[in-house]
């Protein structure tokens, strides 16, 4: 019951502080958790963890990208980033992840699962890289959106800029990004295995022993694949908005972004619309 009160408080604070905004976060939400059940369920169902994860992280980022921000110059640069880094963390997560021989369930944790078969058919190496994927593709996605989204403001206040001078104020941002981005990554991470590192205290593991624990190395590496995701999409991401704003690719946009603007203005201009409201003025003064 204090799962779906605190549900409820944080929709209608989305509704009521976000608006529309909060309306399309919510709806983002809804969509993305159906994606990541199917996501499990399609692996259960035997398809490679790791291509079902990368398949998974794109449509997460469409969904989120079109809904939040919408189908525009801005999105597109951030998604053509994301997908980038994805597939480059896929290729090193992958050789570290299997390299560090972290697959199966530490015995910290059998206490979560006692009861169960551990027998589950799946790599658990394919596993490993797809959790991974799977969890740093929200940090990614953000942190590329905000450094696209600097960057049009700047292009929009400063027409006169060039292509390096629009990369260059892109990977300024991206710099103050940094230490927050990690820190915050650091610590959502970490408070969640704040018991178990109480538990290792409890017994008096050593330091050597904790650092060589199955736990604390996936976790590390959780960390550092998505600290290592949003450090390597910052460079990126002003470099896909520097080419959509000063390369051809900006006129195809604008051609579109006019399209737009010409249909909404048509829209509003519609006799249609005129003629229903100067009705229901009528009726309504009657």
């Amino acid at each position: 019951m204090s799962i779906i009160i605190l549900a409820a408080v944080l929709g209608f604070l989305l509704m009521v502080i976000g608006g529309t905004r909060g309306l399309r976060t919510i709806a983002s939400l809804v969509i993305n958790f159906v994606l990541f059940i199917a996501l499990a369920r399609l692996i259960l169902n035997g398809v490679n963890p790791v291509f079902a994860a990368v398949t998974a992280c794109i449509l997460i980022c469409i969904v989120t990208l079109c809904i939040n921000v919408g189908l525009n110059a801005k999105s597109i640069a951030a998604f053509a980033s994301v997908i980038f880094v994805v597939l480059m963390l896929w290729l090193i997560v992958d050789c570290i992840g299997r390299g560090s021989h972290i697959e199966g369930f530490p015995f910290q944790r059998l206490s979560d699962i006692a009861g169960y078969s551990l027998i589950i058919n799946i790599d658990m190496g394919d596993l490993v890289v797809a959790c991974i994927l799977v969890g740093l593709i929200g940090a990614v996605t953000d942190t590329a959106i905000a450094v696209v989204s600097a960057q049009f403001e700047v292009a929009y206040n400063n027409p006169g800029l060039s292509f390096g001078d629009i990369w260059t104020s892109g990977c300024r941002v991206g710099s103050d990004l940094i230490g927050t981005t990690c820190n915050t990554l650091f610590f959502a991470y970490l408070g969640g295995y704040l018991a178990l590192l109480i538990w290792f205290r409890l017994y008096r593991y050593s330091f050597a022993e904790i650092i060589n624990s199955a736990v604390f190395a996936e976790e590390f590496l959780r960390v550092a694949a998505s600290a290592l995701g949003c450090v390597l999409v910052m460079p990126v991401s002003a470099l896909f908005g520097a080419l959509i704003l000063r390369t051809r690719l900006s006129c195809i946009l604008d051609v579109l972004e006019r399209a737009r603007s010409a249909i909404n203005s048509w829209l509003d201009s519609n006799p249609y619309r005129d003629e229903n409201n100067n009705e229901n003025n009528g009726g309504t003064q009657k």
